[in-house]
């Protein structure tokens, strides 16, 4: 029972004990057992009633948001068409946004689906993603909650490591990527001026791994973390890869917002929030997992 029922049925109880006593006077005491029985009867029925009605009220109060992304682990576990089963920016995300008061829902879809949703303002929240200015014309976004590195990988037996220095040392390659990933200025602005050999997009990080050890590919682009939690996955492509020493980005990761979520006028409490997280080490024991 909420606290305002509870005193309801206070302030009925004093009422009608009051009254029996008057209209009954030492009688009363012979009508007591009866009276309370069916006092508590009535509470207990009461309770019931009430009991599902305020679980529903307070769910309805705290209000939901939608974070949409594609599977990426460590940091989005699951599977597309369906709710993320996990990961730890799932995690991460869930817990800062419970600390401001908000419900989030998780659905997985292609990545350029997921967009597309933050552009209609159809979804609220996509993390982790780096900001860029073509994204920053319909997404408000966070401090940086974690950095990474994205880096080339290539396949060992292939012979001699890739080793390069600028970016034009890449372009006699055939490349593998996602459509709408960043991996930073340069390697985007290579990409879109269509500098490289040739450029193949894959819907996940599987379908780019598949084309390289097919030779269809000479080079993908993957961040680090995620292609080592591949790795991990599939013990027996453990000796099969490996990356060139020199990254290809230094990513800033942070938590954009469609600019018309309820969300987007919070950026300053989320930001207060992610130090708090930082500082009382909320972020780090959610991070220690990957």
């Amino acid at each position: 029972m909420s606290l305002q029922s509870t005193k309801a049925f206070c302030g009925l109880f004093i009422a009608f004990r009051c009254t029996l006593t008057l209209l009954l006077g030492r009688k009363h005491r012979l009508f007591s057992g009866f009276f309370y029985g069916v006092l508590i009867l009535i509470v207990g029925l009461f309770s019931l009633l009430l009991s599902p009605l305020s679980v529903a009220a307070e769910k309805k109060e705290m209000p939901r948001v939608l974070y949409v992304s594609d599977p990426w682990p460590p940091y989005i576990l699951g599977d597309i068409g369906r709710p993320a089963t996990g990961g730890v920016a799932v995690n991460f995300a869930r817990e800062l946004l419970k600390r401001l008061g908000f419900q989030m829902d998780t659905m997985l879809y292609p990545w350029e689906e997921c967009l597309r949703m933050i552009h209609e303002h159809t979804a609220d929240i996509v993390f982790p993603l780096i900001q860029t200015p073509e994204r920053s014309g319909y997404m408000t976004f966070s401090q940086t909650v974690f950095i990474s590195h994205d880096r080339v990988w290539y396949l060992r037996q292939r012979g001699e490591p890739v080793q390069w220095q600028l970016m034009s040392d890449l372009y006699p390659y055939r490349l593998a990527t996602i459509r709408g990933y960043s991996h930073g200025v340069d390697m985007d602005k290579a990409i879109e001026e269509n500098k490289f050999k040739e450029v193949f997009y894959g819907a996940d990080h599987l379908e780019n791994i598949a084309k390289l050890m097919n030779n269809e590919v000479d080079l993908m682009i993957s961040d680090e973390q995620v292609m080592q939690d591949i790795i991990r996955r599939h013990p027996k492509w453990r000796d099969k890869f490996s990356f060139a020493r020199k990254a290809i980005s230094k990513s800033q990761y942070k938590i954009a917002f469609s600019k018309g979520s309820k969300l987007s006028s919070r950026i300053d409490d989320i930001n207060l929030e992610i130090k708090r997280m930082r500082s009382d080490g909320s972020l780090r024991k959610i991070f220690s997992n990957y």
